[in-house]
């Protein structure tokens, strides 16, 4: 009978599993040197292709920044000099967007259309908005030629999308990268075909357009050819020809002389600034014969140590990286990678990324403690003097706060690692190991390596059994006893091994675990494990899509995690590469979650927890118990709190205890034996909890 009652009782607790859902928390804060970041939280920026469009109806144009490096885009909307991110506004642009983004209005009606890239050429999409519902329809799969094929584009570059000949159609200059470095002028037909602006036909381009090509970087030649054949001499196109430069290019075409003809600002992937080509021709027929690195009104170009592109917002002159390289190979420092130039003051500036928690590259975090209070750890690519090396954070985390306590926690970058993730685990066997996974070059070529901390030193910590590959993320976690290892490919395989860390050892359990394979399109896996006695696994890879396997050691059922966007919930939209930390729960089951991000940042993820009816009880945890030392104790509710013994001596009284806020209280005095601490709120409601000291 008893059995009977307890099956009954669970089979009441036991909550039906409804869908993960989780919102962005706006409402917490990172400080740094004792002042709050205005952007504490958001995904970075390496690479920003940044455009500018109304999505709010309030006549503001917003920055949205298309990341082409980690493959994400943002929303950020600015007032003066400051600005803050609006996440969900990403969510109302086009999955499609790939490459390149260009955000102009094609038809005319004042609304900006969007246009990226496609393995045709350049897609577009029509603007179709109404109010502040944005929404998009595709208008052309790929531009093409009057009655003819596609035109070929490279994804890499950003083509220029502008009304060059005054007509009212948007014309396109994009650069032949198959048979020369030089670029081709399209004349957009529409308006001389039917009268109406649009971009379903373009005349054959225009080769050369400016009369010169781009042969290296500070190598430009004008009126022939980068072999030295005159531009005009005929018979240059040789379709056959090996491809000359395949990289990507930036394209800026903007009058900076004030002669009312717009002049290049160009770029090129290889070269380490943009370069300005005054034009002393028209704006349709252009013709240019010098180039320079000054720009009249602002002064000289900054560097960078890779591509970058220029882009005009309002008077002020943004330059940007654009590689799709990682920061080591070219000691790239990802943190500060957007300026402006001041007009007629030559004086260069950081803008938006300033404002950021930007750490640089692939930033993992691990976190330990609860939605109350913990600490997190970060680890990151960062750019140190004129090398890039993995660098460890460390942050307290109390009520919404986060604050940086250490830029190098742990000395770590002395280890000169790279993509380091750091992990902290207690084993079954109550033994405590601080670990660090990274990748170790050695005569050029890249080791996956796992140290152990030990006081001041770090030491190989080899497992008999283990083999790491470049870019593996290892997780830990008991199960039934056991220590269990999860180790997650670049490639999308997830493995499970069992472990003794005491003996060094790790067995093979599962290859391909959950369904977790070899694949080309979930390539970057990342996994984080909530630990219980039946352990949650969350999942992302390059889809920017979350899963959560319940219980995943009895069951293979991966439910997609969503994300709430107004009144909507839909799958996440992450960049190509995101890590998970678990941020384990207070008084309900819903964790919160902490994303890392190849942009550099980080993101706070709450849990969207449906209406019950112990929202309005007092709730109360306390922790540790049994101590031996000081105690916390949380509440739901503003209350009071006095501890008193077991015989009714009133030890502690008038304790303040906010509601959700992580107090501590000492008891390093006091005598082995039980407690008792009392809580009461204003409408009375009293919880009573034993502590038990040893």
């Amino acid at each position: 009978m008893q059995k009977f009652l307890v099956l009954i009782f669970l089979l009441i607790a036991s909550p039906a599993f409804t869908q993960a859902i989780f919102e962005w928390d706006q409402g917490k804060s990172v400080q740094v040197n004792g002042e709050t970041v205005p952007i504490g939280f958001s995904q970075g920026i390496n690479s920003a292709q940044i455009q500018t469009i109304d999505l709010t109806g309030d006549g503001v144009e917003e920055w949205v920044v298309w990341d082409i490096n980690s493959r994400q885009l943002q929303v950020f909307e600015q007032k003066g000099e400051n600005f803050s991110l609006r996440p969900e506004l990403s969510y109302f642009f086009p999955l499609e967007i790939s490459g390149f983004l260009v955000l102009a209005d094609f038809d005319r009606d004042g609304k900006k259309d969007l246009f990226t890239s496609t393995p045709l050429g350049i897609r577009a999409f029509r603007n179709t908005s109404s109010g502040t519902q944005v929404a998009w329809t595709l208008a052309q799969n790929f531009l093409r030629l009057d009655g003819a094929n596609n035109i070929p584009a490279n994804n890499l570059d950003t083509p220029l999308l502008q009304d060059v000949d005054g007509d009212g159609d948007l014309d396109l200059v994009i650069f032949n990268f198959a048979v020369g470095d030089f670029l081709e002028f399209y004349r957009n037909t529409s308006v001389e075909r039917k009268g109406t602006p649009d971009i379903d036909g373009f005349a054959f381009p225009v080769r050369h357009w400016g009369n010169f090509e781009f042969c290296a970087c500070a190598q430009i030649s004008f009126g022939q050819t980068c072999d030295g054949r005159l531009l005009n001499s005929g018979n240059l196109q040789d379709e056959n020809a090996r491809i000359q430069h395949a990289g990507g290019h930036s394209i800026l075409y903007r009058d900076f002389t004030g002669d009312g003809i717009p002049d290049l600002l160009l770029g090129r992937d290889e070269c380490n600034t943009l370069y300005f080509l005054p034009n002393l021709g028209t704006s349709v027929n252009p013709r240019f014969s010098t180039f320079s690195t000054q720009v009249p009104g602002y002064g000289s170009l900054p560097q960078f140590p890779r591509f970058h592109v220029g882009r005009m917002i309002g008077d002020e002159l943004i330059v940007s990286l654009n590689t799709n390289e990682t920061a080591a190979t070219f000691r790239i420092d990802f943190a500060n990678s957007v300026v402006k130039l001041e007009r007629n003051t030559g004086v260069i500036r950081p803008i938006l990324q300033d404002q950021l928690f930007d750490l640089g590259e692939n930033v993992r975090p691990y976190f330990k403690g609860n939605v109350f209070a913990g600490e997190l750890w970060l680890t990151a690519n960062v750019k140190n003097e004129n090398a890039v090396q993995g660098h460890a954070y460390r942050l307290s985390y109390s009520g919404d706060r986060f604050e940086l306590l250490n830029e190098d926690y742990l000395s770590l970058s002395a280890l000169n690692l790279l993509e380091v993730q750091l992990i902290e685990y207690g084993s079954v066997k109550n033994q405590s190991y601080l670990l660090a996974s990274g990748v170790r070059a050695t005569n050029g070529v890249p080791n996956q390596v796992l140290l152990r901390g030990q006081g001041q030193n770090w030491n190989d910590f080899q497992l008999v059994g283990l083999t790491l590959r470049v870019g593996d993320q290892l997780t830990f976690f008991p199960y039934q006893g056991k220590d269990q290892l999860l180790i997650a490919a670049q490639n999308g395989s997830l493995t499970l091994y069992e472990v003794d860390l005491e003996a060094r050892t790790a067995t093979l359990k599962t290859a391909n675990f959950l369904g977790y394979q070899d694949n080309p399109a979930n390539r970057n896996l990342s996994v984080a494990v909530r630990i219980q006695d039946k352990p949650d696994l969350y999942s992302v890879d390059q889809t920017g899509r979350i899963f959560l396997a319940k219980d995943m050691m009895n069951s293979d059922v991966r439910e997609e995690v969503l994300v709430k966007i107004g009144e909507q919930n839909l799958p996440f939209r992450l960049g190509r590469n995101t890590w998970i930390s678990v941020v384990n729960p207070g008084f309900d089951e819903n964790v919160d979650l902490i994303l890392g991000s190849r942009g550099g940042g980080i993101t706070y993820l709450k849990s969207v927890k449906s209406d019950s009816p112990t929202d309005r009880e007092l709730l109360v945890k306390l922790y540790p118990n049994p101590t031996s030392g000081p105690f916390k104790v949380v509440s739901n509710t503003p209350a009071k709190a006095r501890l008193i013994t077991s015989l009714g001596q009133i030890l502690l009284d008038e304790i303040q205890i906010p509601a959700n806020r992580e107090i501590e209280i000492q008891a390093q005095a006091l005598q082995p034996g039980v407690y008792f601490l009392q809580l009461e709120t204003e409408d009375r409601k009293v919880v009573v909890k034993k502590v038990l000291v040893r």
